[in-house]
């Protein structure tokens, strides 16, 4: 196609991703604290008067610090997570866009890498860590003491008490969520940004960074309105002393006892996390990649 622009570089597309994903959790984590503590079942009752009060109750009850709970596994999967994301975006999507029109319907590539993406990066390292990421976070202080301390030593605990397949329980709402998580991001950022383009009274310039954070904002708005279920899914899956065996159960179990809208415990917090949160990442990616590339 003409005009086409050149291809990211997949290896500083990894790595731009990395640290923009680190730049938002870095940023963003406090909210991630607050939203896992209102999906889960067991500290969902001790946070009963709104968001904001929640984020007081967590500061004065249990410190500041509280609120950064969880940061640890958080950072590691931040690296393989959303490397995974950009790499995939640089990797699988011109692999799709070669058969859109033909095998593919078009404008599918996006949605397509974001499937292929998402699988892979539940399937690796993402469950265990949002595991023990869950347990740290719905850790509520007991008599001045918590259950879990630290990556290896909760991962550990995990292991001894529960198993090691433990780390994986969730694994399916892990993927549903991943998958289609990546699916409307990759889908919107990449449709937003194309109008910006569209519309721009100079296409061969890159666009300002603003038009990067509103592309990434607003698509990730639609994340965390569209994402919620799996992701309070996963969330009763890994939490600990969990009543549900299976997904499915836990699935039934919701529908039944808390009616549709337990699906979206939780959801104006994703959205003020992921929006905010996919803005900062979108944008900080964008300039590092550029920066990179130019370097090459």
């Amino acid at each position: 196609m003409s005009g086409q622009k050149p291809k990211k570089s997949v290896w500083n597309s990894t790595l731009a991703g990395a640290f923009a994903g680190t730049v938002e959790v870095l940023i963003m984590q406090p909210t991630d604290v607050v939203k896992t503590r209102f999906q889960s079942l067991r500290a969902a009752s001790h946070y009963n008067q709104g968001i904001i009060k929640a984020f007081q109750q967590v500061a004065r009850e249990e410190g500041f610090k509280a609120l950064y709970r969880g940061t640890g596994p958080v950072l590691c999967i931040v690296g393989p997570r959303v490397s995974l994301q950009y790499m995939g975006l640089a990797l699988y999507k011109p692999m799709f866009e070669r058969l859109e029109g033909s095998v593919l319907p078009s404008h599918s590539s996006a949605g397509l890498a974001g499937i292929c993406t998402g699988i892979t990066q539940a399937v690796t390292l993402v469950t265990p860590l949002e595991m023990i990421k869950v347990r740290q976070q719905t850790d509520l202080l007991q008599g001045g003491q918590r259950k879990y301390h630290g990556l290896f030593r909760t991962a550990s605990l995990i292991v001894r008490e529960e198993g090691m397949m433990a780390l994986y329980s969730g694994l399916l709402a892990t993927v549903a969520r991943q998958s289609w998580g990546l699916v409307v991001k990759f889908s919107g950022y990449t449709e937003i940004k194309a109008m910006f383009e569209r519309t721009s009274t100079d296409p061969s310039q890159p666009l300002a960074p603003w038009k990067h954070m509103v592309s990434g904002g607003l698509a990730n708005v639609l994340v965390g309105v569209l994402n919620s279920p799996p992701d309070v899914v996963k969330t009763r899956m890994q939490d600990d002393s969990r009543p549900y065996r299976t997904t499915l159960e836990c699935v039934k179990s919701m529908w039944r006892n808390e009616g549709f809208t337990s699906f979206f415990r939780g959801s104006w917090l994703r959205i003020i996390r992921v929006a905010p949160g996919g803005a900062v990442q979108f944008a900080v990616y964008e300039q590092v990649s550029a920066w990179l590339d130019k370097r090459q």
